[in-house]
């Protein structure tokens, strides 16, 4: 009876163990782009830059 009991809680143990391996992780996207608009005589270019940083739930393996 108490082996049955100590396999019991080890294996209670490992589950409750095995939601933790997530974890709270931020990642950053960086984007640029380019455009350039050329007239008669002029040449004008534009850099367009943003940058946005997400949250996620992320799990370890």
């Amino acid at each position: 009876m108490k082996k049955l009991l100590f396999v019991s809680a080890v294996l209670f143990s490992l589950v409750l163990c095995s939601g933790l391996t997530s974890c709270k992780a931020w990642r950053t996207i960086s984007t640029t782009a380019t455009y350039t608009q050329v007239g008669d005589s002029t040449k004008t270019t534009t850099t367009i830059t943003s940058k946005t940083v997400e949250e996620y739930q992320g799990v370890k393996k």
